[in-house]
Formats: structure tokens, sequence, C-alpha cells
């Protein structure tokens, strides 16, 4: 069973880094691995698996781990969650987002103040580690020749296996989803990473302009020996089944088949 701080930054690397543009007709096959623990004789242990499609303008997320389909519309400017488990919808637009975002903010520089007045040696480091998470900075490194782009900190580090990608539109359509997506992540699980060191690794990616990230690595070394990696498979062309569960979700989104909650009792779930 995974343990919550694995789910957390597991649906970090899924939700924030599916390897996904806006556009029709592109699939994603992502698995997340613990590599941790992993070297020549040891293989990667497999913690989660997600699906991700992109049709007709929306990108469709379906985590297994959380059981969830996750739909981005950028037109409508908002994302519906869809739950399996509960039978239950609901909708939050950008709006609301931004406005969850600064009160989480707040929120976590009355938390910073009271674990710097405290005096003690581990609510400093707490303390370091949230401000970092709100104010990131990172030393980069690009290696044109294996597409290997780097992001290093005391903290934690991303190592990241990008490709070509012929059409830089759609680059960074995708990385305008994932800023998306990393926010949402943040005020939809309690205790997630805060979205901008994922946004500074999208600003760096901006400046490739032309790649688009198949591996992504988050190394909690040296405060956490914890590793995870996500591979992304990509598929330009949808498949008769790809269809079908877009056709699944969009009737679940129209129809009462789903009950429609309020985000605040949708979390509470």
């Amino acid at each position: 069973m995974l343990g919550r701080w694995t789910i957390i930054v597991t649906l970090a690397l899924v939700m924030g880094m599916n390897s996904c543009g806006v556009a029709q007709g592109l699939r994603i096959s992502t698995h997340v691995y613990d590599v941790s623990k992993s070297d020549s004789r040891t293989a990667a242990q497999i913690v989660n698996s997600s699906l991700t499609l992109c049709h007709n303008g929306r990108v469709y997320d379906s985590v297994d781990s959380a059981d969830e389909v996750v739909v981005f519309d950028p037109v409508e400017h908002r994302f519906t969650i869809l739950n399996n488990s509960h039978s239950v919808t609901t909708r939050l637009t950008f709006d609301e987002i931004r406005h969850l975002m600064d009160g989480r903010r707040q929120r976590a520089e009355t938390i910073i103040g009271e674990l710097t007045d405290s005096g003690k040696i581990s609510d400093q480091k707490m303390a370091k580690s949230i401000r970092f998470q709100l104010d990131p900075v990172f030393s980069q490194t690009f290696d044109p020749m294996r597409g290997t782009l780097v992001l290093q900190s005391p903290s934690f580090t991303y190592r990241v296996e990008t490709r070509k990608w012929d059409d830089p539109q759609q680059v960074e359509r995708y990385l305008v989803y994932a800023d998306w997506t990393a926010k949402l992540n943040a005020i939809l699980h309690p205790g997630s990473l805060f979205p901008e060191p994922r946004i500074a690794l999208n600003d760096e990616l901006r400046k490739l302009k032309d790649r688009i990230p198949v591996s992504v690595e988050l190394d909690f070394r040296p405060n956490e020996d914890f590793r995870l990696r996500a591979d992304h498979q990509l598929t330009q062309k949808l498949s008769d089944d790809d269809h079908a569960r877009i056709a699944r979700w969009e009737k679940a989104i129209g129809g009462n088949q789903f009950r429609v909650v309020s985000f605040q009792s949708y979390q509470k779930m």
C-alpha cells in the first residue's frame, strides 16, 4: 500500500508532469517508480500509473491512486473532477483556484513565522522548507546533446529528460496546462507540495521552446531518502478505447449519474 507521502508526491509528478499539450489526438501513458533504493541489481518499484488524453482542446487525466478523472478546460477556464469511488463531481474555476492559493500562502506565511519564533531546530528546518516551496531558487543546467534538464537546490532536485517537439506552440499550451494542474493539486490535496517549484521548472522548459519532458525525477535527498521518477509514453493518435473513455467521461459530466457537490464538500470526503 502506498504511504501518504508517496501518494502526495506521486500526484505532484503525475498531475503536474504529464507530457501533454492541449491538442487533438495525443495520448500519454505514465508510470511512476520509486527509485529510492533501485540500482543495477534492484529494479525500481512501480507505485502508480495514469492515462492522459488530449482531445478537442480538453485534457483528461485519469490517475489510478486517486480514482479520479480531472478534466482541464482552458476555454471555460475551469477544472471538472469526477470521483468514481463516490460517484460525485465538482468544478473549480481558475479564479477560485487563485483565491484559494492566496489563502493558502497567507496561512503558510503565518506558520513560517510561528515556526521561526519557536527557536527549535526542527521547527527552523521546517520553516526553511516551506519558505523554499513558496519562493524556490534553483541552479539550472541543460545538456543539449542528451536533452537533460536539471534544477538543483539544497531541498530537492528535478532531473528531466526532454525530447524535441515539432510544435513550440503546443509545448507552451502544455506548460500552461501544467501550471494550472500544479495549482489545482496544491488545493485539492492538503499537505501536498506548493506549486511554485513546479512552475519554476515550467519556466525553464519555456526557455528551451521546442522540448517536452518525457521523464521526470523528483529527488528529496539529502533531507529525505526518497526519489520518484515518472516516465511518459507519448502517442499521437487516440485509440477507439480512448475515444470511448472520453465519451463516458463527458456523459458523466453532462448527465445525472454523478452527484454534483461543492468543492468544499468534495475535499471533506
